[in-house]
């Protein structure tokens, strides 16, 4: 008798495209041990998927978001919705997050759903990894890095200037899923706020597992 197997597959809605190149790839590597860790030898995780409103998009943001989980409802189990949190991460979920989940949950109230919120702007998590950016700079590269990226006031120019001090001339955007694939997650997770949305992440794959009726 073949063994049912708990499947798994994140939308993410974020603000802009460069979220999508960096937060994507983590998803990506961030699932399966989740998963693996709470039902070993059960889950089946495909790679996660981008979402948006498709056109014509609604004008509210919180609309947009309702819109693109309807959109893609038959193909996720989970949602991840992905706002900066522009120094205040608890201002920016309850202004871009919370309404848009009340609006999904209008249509499909057992949405699963968690939020994702830097403190600042997602590159501060792209600010914790020196091997990264020797990889991309060169094994002898010298990077500066912050000592607290999510004190960082503007993270976005920080990795900027770390990169074109180094060398790379490219536009920094195009290297994020570069990030998303390599940056070390045990550095991620000295990050108060990137340990809070793995936490989120793992509670949201219970709440799949129970909604597809497996135990634990």
């Amino acid at each position: 008798m073949t063994r049912r197997r708990l499947f798994l597959r994140v939308g993410l809605y974020a603000e802009g495209s460069s979220d999508y190149d960096f937060l994507l790839p983590l998803l990506n590597r961030l699932l399966p041990p989740l998963a693996a860790s709470r039902f070993p030898g059960t889950c089946e995780v495909a790679d996660s998927l981008g979402i948006d409103a498709p056109h014509p998009a609604p004008e509210e943001r919180a609309e947009r978001i309702a819109a693109a989980i309807v959109d893609r409802w038959e193909e996720c189990t989970l949602f991840v919705i992905h706002a900066d949190g522009a120094g205040d991460p608890a201002s920016a979920r309850r202004s871009c997050i919370d309404p848009g989940i009340e609006a999904a949950r209008r249509t499909y109230p057992n949405v699963v759903t968690v939020p994702c919120v830097p403190v600042r702007e997602t590159e501060a998590w792209m600010l914790v990894d020196v091997d990264v950016f020797r990889t991309l700079l060169g094994s002898g590269a010298q990077p500066a890095l912050p000592a607290e990226p999510e004190s960082e006031k503007e993270p976005k120019l920080t990795l900027k200037r770390l990169l074109k001090a180094g060398g790379m001339r490219r536009n920094p955007e195009r290297l994020y899923s570069s990030f998303g694939e390599e940056v070390s997650l045990e550095a991620l997770r000295t990050l108060p706020a990137f340990r809070s949305f793995e936490t989120d992440l793992a509670e949201a794959i219970r709440a799949v597992a129970r909604s597809q009726k497996w135990p634990g």
